[in-house]
This record gives C-alpha cells, sequence and structure tokens, in this order.
C-alpha cells in the first residue's frame, strides 16, 4: 500500500500527528507533510486541527474507509501469495460476544483450524457494543454478535438463529404453572446481563413492543457473564432469560427450567459483522465460509 496512505491511517485512528510519527519512525515534520501533500492532492482538507487532535472531515470519514478497503485487499493478496495452492496462512482477528464464544465458536474454530492450519486465529470477547466498537476501530477483522447492529459502515450476515427463552430453578413455583401470565413472570426478582449485551436488547426491544415499562422490572442483580446468570437462577436468586443454545445441558438435566412463556419468548439471529465495502476476501472469507457450513451440518 502506498507509504503516504498508511500515513493518513495511522494519523486518523490515533488523531495526533506526534503519536503517528512516534509508530511510524519519522519526524512530526515529516509527518505532517505527508498529510499536507495528500490533502493538495486531493483538493480537499481531510482533517480538522484543534487542541484535542486531528480530527477527521466529512471527506476524512470517506476517505479513511477508501484506504481501509485498500489496506484489507493488499493483506488479503500477500496472504494468497505466500500460501501455495488453497493452503492459507496468516493472522485473522476476531471479536466474539460471550455467548457465542462459550458455545458456538469453539466447534466452528475446530473445523477451521483443521482445515487451515497455518492460520493464527486471535479472539477478544465481549457484549454487542464492545465488539462493534473493536471492529469500527480496526482492532478485529470480523465480529460475531448476538445483538442488533444498524451501523451504516457495517455489513451484518446471518448465519444461526436461537431463541431467547426464560428460565428458572426447579424449586421455583412459577415452574409448575403450565402457562403464566407475562404478569406473573414479570413479578418475580429477575437477573439480567450488562447493558450491551445482545439478549438483553433484544428482550427490551421486545418487552417495549409490548407495552411494558422496563423501571418496572424487578432486577435484583446484573452481571457480565452467562454463566454467571446460569449459576444466580440455579441457587433461587430469580429468574433470567438467555439464549437456549446456552442452556441446553441444562435443560437436558434438569437443573434449569424453561418458563413456558410464549408471549416472551422470541428468536433472534447470531450475525457475523464485517466493514462496509467489498466482499470478504481471504481468511475472512474462508472463516465466514465456515460459520455457514457448521450451521447447515447442524
Amino acid at each position: 500500500m502506498n507509504y503516504r496512505l498508511e500515513v493518513f491511517r495511522q494519523v486518523a485512528g490515533l488523531q495526533s500527528t506526534t503519536k503517528a510519527a512516534r509508530v511510524l519512525h519519522l519526524s512530526q515534520p515529516a509527518v505532517t507533510k505527508h498529510i499536507q501533500l495528500l490533502e493538495a492532492a486531493l483538493r480537499v482538507p481531510l482533517f480538522t486541527r484543534s487542541a484535542s487532535g486531528m480530527i477527521l472531515t466529512p471527506a476524512g470519514i470517506l476517505y479513511l474507509q477508501h484506504v481501509q478497503q485498500i489496506a484489507q485487499a493488499h493483506e488479503n493478496i500477500a496472504q494468497q501469495l505466500q500460501a501455495p495452492g488453497d493452503a492459507l496462512t496468516g493472522r485473522l482477528r476476531l471479536g466474539s460476544n460471550k455467548t457465542l464464544l462459550a458455545y458456538h465458536l469453539p466447534e466452528i474454530l475446530a473445523r477451521f483450524k483443521q482445515r487451515y492450519p497455518s492460520v493464527n486465529c486471535e479472539i477478544i470477547d465481549g457484549n454487542t457494543d464492545t465488539i462493534i466498537g473493536a471492529l469500527l476501530d480496526q482492532h478485529i477483522d470480523l465480529a460475531l454478535i448476538e445483538g442488533p447492529c444498524q451501523r451504516p459502515e457495517i455489513q451484518k450476515r446471518t448465519f444461526l438463529e436461537d431463541e431467547i427463552i426464560w428460565i428458572a430453578s426447579p424449586a421455583n413455583p412459577l415452574v409448575k404453572i403450565r402457562q403464566p401470565t407475562i404478569a406473573m413472570v414479570l413479578r418475580q426478582p429477575i437477573i439480567v446481563r450488562e447493558v450491551g449485551a445482545g439478549s438483553r436488547q433484544f428482550m427490551e426491544a421486545s418487552l417495549r413492543q409490548l407495552h411494558i415499562p422496563l423501571h418496572r422490572l424487578k432486577i435484583v442483580q446484573e452481571i457480565p457473564s452467562p454463566e454467571a446468570i446460569k449459576r444466580l437462577v440455579m441457587a433461587g436468586l430469580g429468574i433470567s432469560y438467555v439464549f437456549r443454545i446456552s442452556v441446553e445441558s441444562e435443560l437436558a438435566a434438569g437443573t434449569l427450567v424453561k418458563i413456558n412463556c410464549p408471549k416472551l419468548n422470541i428468536r433472534r439471529p447470531f450475525s457475523v459483522l464485517y466493514p462496509q465495502g467489498p466482499a470478504p476476501s481471504g481468511l475472512s472469507q474462508a472463516f465466514i465460509q465456515q460459520l455457514l457450513e457448521t450451521n447447515h451440518a447442524r
């Protein structure tokens, strides 16, 4: 990739010519000169200079998207040139929701690594908002999320659909009722994921559609862990809602019980996200294909 474009990308990401100079091992005046020459060639300002740093103009935001596409294309072709035949090598950076990481990604990752043993997969986890932020900041190549995403700079593809269900301890009197009402369920103490978690975003949107004020929910504990939620429900602290994929073994063993209230159970997708622009290629394309194949084989 043209070196001047890399200078622009670093300044845009770090919002500072001084920090970019350190990363690139250049002088600060040299970095500034690169940006000035680029703006002169494009005949449009790419940054607004202020005390808080180098802030992209609307034209700069658009140009950064173009530069990112060039950088990704360069990395993809470099990987293909390094690898003979169908063999892929290199680094793939993935971000995943906690539920997907614990209950779905291991199977996909195992199959992917068996097919492409020379690929190094780096994985970070977090809730939906955190993972989307990492993708926008270019810290990851692909994001696997359980929550909604309506960002125009991101493309989304569904690879799995699951049900969000309400669960309780077998000792909870609610599970003995064949079909409890919504009011009966929501009078219970409730354990929830943190703000930004996909399951919480989906359920709260569903409750709003049912005209149920969220402030009336008796939330007794907020916790950023699907496993911890299951343990707290088993211990009798309250009820909760989770993706079915995360409690299949507990439901089968009888340590947790599904609350049978159809109006509160909702189906929602799991999606893979990638930056807007050209279709994924190279390692990203191969991983998305593995996602789709694994789900189809289920």
